[in-house]
């Protein structure tokens, strides 16, 4: 072989052996520098919270009894709820207004049959249309969420 030929193979093998090296060191400082100090900024971000702000003030109302009728006769469905209010200044006008919000959900319940509180769906239903009464009686803030604590036919 000529020695212009062994000359150019030993040249373009040398070119190919510098650009391995340069690879190889890219990722390595890559790896050893640029790597850790992202994963260093992102501990460092906070994550985005995933679920709702805790309760601000839970305000609960028990013992509220609403006369029910149906074939079975007359019979007694005894209530009991957990409000989420927006606020502990919410909680006074609750407090005032306590008597108001069980004749109001005894009115919105009047008439109903042990039949339709037993049906799949009630207490969603309830649980909305309470939501939804104790927000209309409210001037002060409303109310986030209700919770039905107890749920009993006597």
């Amino acid at each position: 072989m000529p020695d212009f030929l062994k000359n150019k193979k030993m040249l373009l093998m040398g070119l190919v052996g510098v650009l391995v090296l340069a690879v190889a060191g890219a990722g390595a400082a890559w790896f050893f520098y640029v790597k850790p100090a992202r994963e260093a900024e992102a501990a460092e971000v906070e994550p985005p919270l995933l679920h709702k702000e805790p309760f601000q003030a839970l305000w609960s109302l028990t013992d509220v009894e609403v006369p029910l009728s149906g074939r079975m006769g007359e019979r007694t469905l005894k209530l009991g709820f957990s409000f989420d209010l927006d606020s502990d200044v919410l909680m006074d006008e609750m407090a005032l207004r306590r008597e108001e919000i069980i004749e109001a959900l005894g009115l919105a319940l009047a008439g109903r049959s042990v039949e339709e509180m037993e049906r799949s769906g009630s207490k969603v239903r309830l649980k909305y249309e309470t939501l939804r009464l104790v927000n209309g009686l409210l001037e002060g803030g409303h109310v986030n969420g209700v919770y039905i604590t107890e749920f009993l036919m006597l």
